[in-house]
């Protein structure tokens, strides 16, 4: 008898089961990408800005959708295998947070819509869009096009830096649109009378040659970071290097390069870059193709200040800096 009753609870516990995964796959499940480490926390993260902006379009997490994250925790490789994972679970849409993620889940799909946080790039040179304005493939969201902004990143450079003549650049060789930035900053430093040197990094390795090179090299007064996901996933790395070696540091991404230490970053802001995006989901969710969905810009930049660094380093920031800079780090 009591065999008889285990055996019955045993199928009501499987009944149960088949019918809670069966409403469960009714929910539309979303994808997300990074090749960043796990946060222990959300809400002290970017990521919230996704989680928000979902709450903010009416969506309950767990009722309205389910989120499947996918983490490399810095292993950039891994990219490509966590993109096929999410695409074995048939999720409505992947979010991609930066170039490398967004560029895994084009590779692992071309049918699944993907949208796309923060990517550094001009999606058209990539091929993710035939243009902004009408993507046509399965890719739309934010594109920041970080590297574009060199005159920018110069500018403030040398206002931090009044007599700035030599300045040392570093980027990741894996950006396809590197080269091109590097000859714009180069034939701008020219007509102001400054000498870029550069150096590049692709592993932690490299980073540390750079700094290396850069210390020995003499009059290098200040370093130029082209913010990327590498450099952003090494951002704690780069700062320790940077007041070790006593070189001022400017990154072109954006603040959580100088919460992490850098003296100065430029950039869009991610919360708020991966909160717009969850648009793109809703609308995606609701039935839009995401060729449909035009690529959008940041309209606003923020410059942030790192005045534990700057006194670590010795270096007084110019008061007009710190009068316009969006946020100071005391």
């Amino acid at each position: 008898m009591m065999r008889r009753d285990f055996i019955k609870l045993i199928i009501a516990s499987l009944a149960s089961y088949t019918i809670a995964a069966t409403a469960q796959r009714s929910i539309p499940i979303v994808g997300g990408l990074s090749p960043a480490a796990r946060p222990a926390q959300f809400d002290s993260t970017a990521y919230a800005g996704f989680l928000q902006g979902m709450r903010e379009l009416g969506y309950t997490e767990g009722k309205d959708y389910l989120i499947e994250w996918r983490f490399a925790e810095g292993d950039f490789t891994r990219l490509p295998a966590l993109a096929n994972d999410l695409v074995a679970l048939n999720v409505k849409v992947l979010f991609a947070t930066s170039t490398a993620s967004i560029l895994a889940a084009h590779a692992a799909t071309t049918t699944i819509p993907i949208v796309m946080g923060y990517f550094e790039e001009d999606p058209t040179e990539r091929g993710l869009a035939a243009s902004l304005y009408h993507p046509t493939g399965n890719v739309t969201g934010l594109a920041v096009m970080q590297l574009e902004s060199v005159s920018k990143d110069l500018d403030l450079i040398r206002n931090i830096r009044p007599n700035l003549d030599r300045l040392g650049v570093l980027l990741n060789p894996t950006a396809a649109s590197y080269r091109a930035a590097l000859v714009n900053l180069r034939t701008l430093a020219q007509k102001l009378g400054v000498t870029v040197l550069d150096w590049e990094a692709r592993t932690v390795q490299d980073i540390d040659t750079a700094f290396n090179a850069i210390g020995q090299t003499n009059n290098v007064s200040a370093i130029l970071v082209m913010g990327d996901a590498f450099f952003f996933t090494n951002r704690w790395h780069l700062a320790e290097l940077s007041v070790t070696n006593r070189l001022p540091m400017m990154v072109a991404g954006p603040r959580e390069f100088a919460v992490a230490g850098a003296l100065v970053s430029y950039g869009a802001n991610l919360f708020e870059s991966f909160r717009r995006s969850t648009t793109y989901v809703d609308k995606i969710l609701k039935g839009a193709k995401p060729g449909d969905l035009p690529i959008e810009e940041p309209t606003k930049f923020d410059l942030v200040i790192n005045r534990k660094t700057a006194k670590a380093l010795e270096f007084q920031i110019p008061d007009k800096i710190l009068a316009v800079a969006d946020e100071v780090i005391e």
